[in-house]
C-alpha cells in the first residue's frame, strides 16, 4: 500500500512531493507509539487504581483533564501547524507524550510504596497527565494533515485507514505488553516508564529522518483563489465553522457521538471484567489485556483487510460501522462470561475501526485543500472531546446498573 501511495499520479495537495515510504512508516510507529502508550496506561489503570485505593470513577476522571485539554488545543496546533509547518508539531506532541509517561510513572511509584496518599496521587496525576492533553494533540492532527496534503482524493481513504491502522496496530500491543512490563522495583509504573523510553527514540528519529516541510501557505492561497474564480467570497471556513458546513459537519458529528460510544466500551471494560471473574486486579490484568487485544485485533482486520478488500466508501464505512457498534454493545448486555464479553468487544471494535476511516476520510475529502490542517484539527479533537465526561458517565452509570452504559451505547 505505501509503494501505491508514492507512486500514484495525480494530486497532492500541497503540490511539492508524494509521500514517500519510508516517512509514512514512521509517521505510523509516531501514531502507533502513542496509541501503545495511551492504551497500555487505560488497560492498568484499574488495577493501579485498586492498588493505591482510588476509587473506580476517580480512575476514569483522572484522563477528563488531559481530554479537555486535547480537545480544546487539536485545532490550535493544526492553526500553527498550517505557519511553522507539520514536522515541529510532530515532535512537540511526542515530546509532550514522554514528559507525561514518565512523571505519572514517578507519581505512580510513589503511591504503591505510600510515599503520597491516594488523594495527592490522583491530583498529581490528573495534573501531569494534563500536560499531554496540551501538548499531544499537535502529533495527531499534524500528522493525518501531513498524509492528507501529500495523496490525491484516490488514495486518501486507503491512506488514513493504514494511518487509522496504527491505531488499531498500538491498541493491539499496548494492552498485550503492559502485564509483562509490570515488574522489579517500579511494578505497576514499569510500562509507562518503558513506553516513555520508546516514545523518546522515536522522537529523535522523526527530529533526524522526516524532511522539513515548509508552511503549506501556498495551499491556503490556493484555496482562497478557488473560491474567488467561483464566484463565492474569497475566504475560507474557520475555526467551529466546519462543523456547520453542510458538507463538513455531519462526518465531525458522527465522529464525536462514535467516539464517545467507544470510550464508554474502552473504559468500563477492566471493571467489567475484574467483577466478572470476581478475581484480584493483578490477577484480572491479564484477562483485561486479552480482551482488549482481541478487540484492537479485530479492528487492524477491519482497517487492514476489509477496508482495503472492500474498498467501501466514507458512507458505506458509516453505516457499516454503526450497525457492528450495536451488535457488540447488544452481546454485552447480555454477555454472562468473560468469552462473550470478549466477543462483545470484538465486534463493537470492529465496528468502530469502520466509524474512524469513515468520518475521518469523509471530512477530509469534503475539505477544499486550504482546510486540510483545520478539519485534521477538528478530527483530532474528537478524540479527546469524546473522553473529558464519557468514561465518568460510562462507570458511575455501571456502578448503577452494570448493563446501563451498553444500554444507552445501543441508543446512541
Amino acid at each position: 500500500m505505501l509503494q501505491r501511495l508514492r507512486n500514484t499520479p495525480g494530486a497532492p495537495l500541497t503540490g511539492e512531493t508524494t509521500l514517500s515510504r519510508g516517512v509514512f512508516a514512521l509517521i505510523f510507529v509516531v501514531s502507533m507509539a502513542m496509541a501503545v502508550g495511551n492504551l497500555g496506561l487505560v488497560s492498568v489503570m484499574p488495577a493501579i487504581g485498586r492498588a493505591i485505593g482510588i476509587s473506580d470513577h476517580l480512575v476514569a476522571a483522572i484522563f477528563s483533564l488531559s481530554a479537555l485539554l486535547w480537545a480544546i488545543s487539536a485545532p490550535y496546533w493544526a492553526k500553527v501547524s498550517d505557519v511553522r509547518g507539520r514536522k515541529p508539531m510532530m515532535m512537540l506532541g511526542l515530546g509532550g507524550f514522554v514528559f507525561s509517561m514518565l512523571g505519572c510513572a514517578l507519581v505512580v511509584w510513589a503511591g504503591l510504596q505510600a510515599l503520597l496518599a491516594p488523594m495527592a496521587v490522583f491530583l498529581a496525576f490528573a495534573a501531569i497527565r494534563g500536560v499531554f492533553g496540551l501538548l499531544g494533540s499537535a502529533t495527531a492532527s499534524s500528522s493525518q494533515a501531513y498524509v492528507a496534503e501529500r495523496t490525491s482524493e484516490k488514495d486518501r481513504t486507503a491512506a488514513l485507514s493504514a494511518l487509522a491502522g496504527a491505531l488499531g496496530m498500538g491498541t493491539i500491543i499496548g494492552p498485550a505488553v503492559s502485564p509483562l512490563l509490570v515488574f522489579g522495583f517500579l511494578g505497576l509504573a514499569g510500562p509507562m516508564t518503558i513506553f516513555a523510553l520508546i516514545a523518546a527514540a522515536i522522537l529523535i528519529a522523526v527530529a533526524v529522518m522526516i524532511p522539513s516541510d515548509r508552511p503549506p501557505v501556498s495551499v491556503r492561497e490556493a484555496g482562497l483563489k478557488a473560491n474567488a474564480e467561483g464566484g463565492k467570497p474569497a475566504r475560507a471556513k474557520a475555526g467551529t465553522g466546519v462543523w456547520r458546513d453542510k458538507n463538513i459537519g455531519p462526518y465531525l458529528w458522527y465522529g464525536l457521538l462514535s467516539a464517545c460510544a467507544q470510550a464508554i466500551n474502552v473504559y468500563t471494560l477492566g471493571f467489567v471484567i475484574m467483577d466478572e471473574m470476581a478475581l484480584p486486579a493483578a490477577e484480572a490484568q491479564g484477562y483485561i489485556g486479552i480482551a482488549m487485544a482481541a478487540g484492537a485485533a479485530a479492528g487492524l482486520a477491519g482497517q487492514w483487510v476489509l477496508i482495503p478488500g472492500l474498498k467501501m466508501s466514507p458512507r458505506q464505512l458509516l453505516r457499516a460501522g454503526a450497525v457492528l457498534a450495536l451488535a457488540g454493545n447488544l452481546i454485552t448486555v447480555f454477555a454472562g462470561d468473560i468469552w462473550l464479553l470478549t466477543l462483545g468487544y470484538v465486534v463493537l471494535t470492529l465496528g468502530f475501526s469502520f466509524c474512524r476511516p469513515g468520518f475521518t476520510a469523509g471530512s477530509s475529502l469534503a475539505a477544499r485543500p486550504d482546510q486540510q490542517g483545520l478539519v485534521a484539527g477538528m478530527v483530532s479533537s474528537l478524540s479527546g472531546a469524546a473522553i473529558v465526561v464519557t468514561p465518568v458517565i460510562g462507570v458511575l452509570l455501571y456502578e448503577f446498573a452494570p448493563a446501563a452504559p451498553f444500554i444507552l451505547n445501543c441508543v446512541v
